[in-house]
C-alpha cells in the first residue's frame, strides 16, 4: 500500500476517532444523568477505563510491530521516566474535568488546544531550553486569542464576588492541567531525544502507548483503591441507575485507545510535522462540531478568539515545517 494512501488512512483514523471521542465525552461529563439527578464527575474511573483500553490495544500493537525490544526490557530501562510521565497523565486529567464544573466545555477545549505555553514554559524553566522569538510570538497570540474567547463569552455576567470565586475555582485546575501537560510532553521529547542519542534500543509508538497506559492504570487503580473509594462507588451507582453510562464510556475508551494508535503510527512514520498539522486541525473542527451539534452559543469576540488561537497554533505548525525544509537543504 502506498505511503500516501497509509498517509490518509491514518488523518481520517484521527478524524474518526478524535471527534467521535469529543462528542462522547461532553455529555458523558458534563451531562446531568436522568435516575442519579448528577453529572458523571468520576475522572479517575474514566481514565482507569480508558487506560485499561488503551493499553490492552497498546500491546496488540506493540506485538503488531514485532521489534527487538521486549515490553519488560522497555519498561525496566525506563521505569521512572513512565512513572513520572504517567503520574502528570493522572493528575492532568482529574483537575481538568474538576475545572468543568466551572468553566463551559468550548472554554475547556480551547485551552487544552493550547498546549504550546506550558511546554514552551516548562522547557524554558525546567529544562533551560532555548525558545526562538517566532515561538514566543505564537505564545502571546494564542495567549490573547484565549483571552478574546473568555471575555466575549456570552454567559458572562455582571462581576459578583461569588462569580468571581467561581471563575478562579474553574481556572485555576485548568490552568495546573495544562502546566502538568506541558511536563508531559516536554519531559516525554526529553526521553526520546535521550533514546535517539543513546545506544539503546530504539523506542517506538508501541512501547509508549503500552508503557505509559500500564503506569496511568496503576496510579489510577491505587487512588481508588487506598485514597478516594468513593469516587469508585459513586461510579457503580450511577452505572446501576443509568446503564447507558456504560456505552459513552467504553466508545470514549475505544475511540481515545484506536486514536492513540493512529498518532503513534503518524508520528513514527510521517513525523511531528504531520502530526502537529493533522492533530490542530481535529481539534479546530472537534470545536465547531460541538457548537452545531450541541447548539453552544459562540458571539462574534470569540470567534475572533478562535481564529487567533488556532491562527497562531498553525502558524507554528508551518514554522516547525519551514524549519525543517531548512535543514534538509543543508
Amino acid at each position: 500500500m502506498g505511503s500516501q494512501i497509509l498517509l490518509a488512512m491514518c488523518v481520517l483514523g484521527i478524524y474518526a476517532t478524535f471527534l467521535t471521542w469529543s462528542l462522547v465525552y461532553e455529555p458523558l461529563t458534563t451531562k446531568v444523568w436522568p435516575n442519579s439527578a448528577e453529572k458523571f464527575h468520576v475522572p479517575c474511573v474514566v481514565s482507569l477505563v480508558q487506560a485499561s483500553v488503551a493499553a490492552f490495544m497498546g500491546y496488540a500493537y506493540l506485538q503488531r510491530e514485532k521489534t527487538g525490544y521486549r515490553t519488560k526490557e522497555f519498561i525496566k530501562d525506563n521505569f521512572k521516566d513512565l512513572l513520572l510521565i504517567s503520574f502528570t497523565q493522572s493528575t492532568s486529567s482529574p483537575l481538568a474535568t474538576y475545572s468543568l464544573q466551572y468553566v463551559d466545555f468550548l472554554t475547556y477545549m480551547l485551552a487544552k488546544s493550547c498546549k504550546l505555553i506550558p511546554i514552551l514554559a516548562v522547557h524554558l524553566l525546567l529544562y533551560h531550553t532555548k525558545i526562538t522569538n517566532d515561538k514566543k510570538i505564537v505564545a502571546i497570540a494564542v495567549t490573547f486569542g484565549v483571552t478574546l474567547f473568555n471575555l466575549g463569552s456570552a454567559k458572562r455576567r455582571s462581576s459578583t464576588r461569588d462569580q468571581n470565586v467561581s471563575y478562579i475555582n474553574g481556572f485555576a485546575p485548568l490552568l495546573l492541567s495544562l502546566l502538568l501537560d506541558g511536563f508531559t510532553n516536554a519531559t516525554q521529547d526529553t526521553l526520546l531525544k535521550r533514546n535517539r542519542t543513546s545506544n539503546k534500543k530504539p523506542i517506538t509508538g508501541g512501547h509508549l502507548m503500552l508503557g505509559l497506559n500500564m503506569c496511568i492504570v496503576f496510579w489510577n487503580f491505587f487512588y481508588l483503591l487506598l485514597i478516594d473509594p468513593e469516587q469508585a462507588i459513586k461510579a457503580k451507582n450511577m452505572v446501576s441507575n443509568d446503564p447507558q453510562i456504560v456505552y459513552y464510556l467504553l466508545t470514549y475508551a475505544i475511540c481515545g485507545a484506536l486514536g492513540q494508535i493512529c498518532i503513534f503510527y503518524t508520528l513514527q512514520e510521517y513525523g511531528s510535522l504531520v502530526l502537529v498539522m493533522v492533530t490542530v486541525t481535529r481539534k479546530m473542527f472537534s470545536m465547531i462540531l460541538s457548537i452545531l451539534v450541541y447548539g453552544h452559543h459562540v458571539t462574534r469576540m470569540q470567534w475572533l478568539g478562535i481564529t487567533i488561537v488556532f491562527g497562531g497554533i498553525t502558524a507554528e505548525a508551518l514554522l516547525k515545517r519551514r524549519g525543517a525544509g531548512k535543514l534538509k537543504a543543508q
